[in-house]
């Protein structure tokens, strides 16, 4: 894969296979090089005509200590599909997984009806599933508690949202837990996503503590946004914090133009998808995990 060439390609691609992606080519390239070294990432792509038209990466789990496992993601283009390059690109993808010695892969993808036959053909089986749902910001009436000290990211210590961000993410569910994120692989994954903003996204302050955060990616150009991550402290949950933190998002997507924000959320997230039922937001189909053992 040549990464300059392709990435229009892929942000083709990406769109495609997930409508409620915030994607450019930036951000695309700023993800494939943000990659740790220790993924031992590779990706391949099929060209049709000089032109990218499918893709399979695979790459060690970085996330956990000791893990023996990884991942592999095939996509291909709707109008190229049914001639074999999906079938070629995964076993290309699945050599490189054996050679890497990984005991499981896991695919991740938004669920249709082909992608889950393919998986289910190879031996993969579902075990993880995330509800997708999108909002119109401009729709929304309801405004942040007027006594919850909101502040934007970008006016605070990075490393207090950091904290925040990775007590809350060891606590989702995780096909394979995480145990762990480097601060500076934090900040190269959020604080220098090309479409991360610091102004959109927002922390709630209780006492001097950070104790909740919305985390937004957006472009306004398309009039997409993501919510990137929603969560709050253990010792702060049950008050409301992380409903104003995504209200404030939701205002300032709204005052920027933006007419479409995504979200996802794990199937069993019970208290985060309440909220999202009382913002309006609407479901928009599920992002699905599969998981395969190697022979």
């Amino acid at each position: 894969m040549d990464l300059e060439r392709d990435a229009p390609d892929m942000v083709e691609l990406t769109l495609e296979i997930n409508p409620t992606a915030v994607v450019n080519t930036a951000s695309y390239i700023h993800r494939e090089r943000s990659t740790p070294d220790r993924a031992e990432a590779r990706a391949w792509v099929a060209e049709v005509e000089g032109r990218a038209v499918g893709r399979v990466e695979c790459f060690r789990n970085f996330f956990t200590e000791g893990s023996r496992n990884g991942f592999l993601n095939v996509a291909v283009l709707n109008a190229h599909r049914n001639r074999g390059l999906g079938r070629a690109l995964y076993d290309v993808g699945l050599e490189y997984a054996h050679g890497l010695a990984l005991g499981e892969v896991l695919t991740s993808f938004h669920e249709n009806h082909a992608g889950v036959a393919f998986a289910a053909r190879r031996g993969f089986k579902h075990v993880r599933a995330e509800s997708e749902s999108v909002l119109d910001p401009g729709a929304v009436r309801e405004v942040p508690s007027p006594d919850t000290d909101l502040r934007p990211v970008g006016a605070v210590d990075p490393r207090l949202v950091y904290d925040v961000d990775l007590e809350a993410t060891l606590d989702m569910p995780q096909t394979e837990a995480i145990d762990h994120i480097p601060y500076h692989e934090w900040e190269q994954h959020v604080l220098r996503h090309p479409s991360f903003t610091a102004e959109g996204s927002f922390v709630a302050i209780v006492d001097g503590v950070a104790a909740a955060v919305s985390l937004l990616i957006a472009d306004v150009e398309s009039g997409r946004a993501h919510n990137m991550f929603t969560g709050t402290l253990r010792a702060y949950r049950g008050r409301g914090l992380a409903l104003d933190v995504k209200l404030a998002s939701i205002r300032w997507a709204a005052a920027q133009g933006i007419t479409m924000m995504a979200t996802n959320n794990d199937e069993t997230n019970a208290p985060m998808l309440a909220i999202n039922r009382r913002l309006g937001y609407v479901p928009a189909g599920r992002r699905v995990e599969w998981l395969k053992t190697m022979a």
